[in-house]
């Protein structure tokens, strides 16, 4: 006969599928649209079961993005792998990612579709700091450490290069030509990189 489960603890799998079904609602909704009634349903899962992982919709809205991030950090590792230095490999997740925002649904609906506006500055940038920003400035601060990069501060200068880069992305959205304007924004990105080059 299994063991009994101790009572009011739901079981491991509850949050993986809060997180799962969540992400699939706030892909296609956005996340005023989304109420926990529609996750607990579409989960499978109880209230309790939610609750006990997550004390708010806030909450399960920052474990999707957390998940976001981390796939999508993980998708731009993979294709930095054959980068010759920090400064590639910048440039190389640069690309990536201009191309993935036309690609990714989560990154397209709430990576840079939601994000900001239902966490607000603050809470956004505590969460980028765990993914792609501090992705970022890893490697802006191991450029710098290799001579690619002139020395400065490189959470500043990650943070800085970061923004023309979200900017960029949205624009490649909700451009008629997005082929057309991510090159544009990949080519002035470039030209960002090499200006804060050190001097040879």
């Amino acid at each position: 006969m299994p063991p009994k489960r101790p009572r009011g603890r739901p079981d491991e799998g509850a949050r993986e599928k809060v997180v799962q079904a969540a992400m699939a609602l706030f892909i296609e909704h956005d996340y005023e649209h989304v109420s926990i009634e529609d996750i607990l349903r579409s989960a499978g899962v109880s209230r309790g079961a939610l609750y006990h992982h997550f004390p708010s919709k806030l909450d399960v809205f920052e474990a999707v993005y957390d998940r976001g991030e981390s796939d999508l950090v993980a998708d731009l590792a993979s294709l930095m792998g054959d980068a010759t230095g920090p400064l590639d490999a910048l440039a190389r997740a640069t690309h990536a990612y201009l191309v993935l925002c036309e690609t990714s649904p989560y990154l397209r609906r709430i990576g840079l579709g939601q994000s900001q506006r239902v966490f607000g500055w603050e809470r956004w940038r505590r969460a980028a700091m765990r993914h792609g920003l501090g992705l970022v400035i890893a490697l802006v601060g191991a450029a710098m450490d290799a001579g690619e990069l002139a020395p400065r501060d490189p959470e500043l200068t990650g943070q800085l290069l970061l923004a023309p880069l979200i900017e960029g992305a949205l624009l490649v959205l909700a451009a008629d030509d997005p082929a057309s304007v991510r090159a544009e924004v990949e080519d002035l990105i470039t030209t960002l990189l090499q200006g804060l080059c050190a001097p040879q």
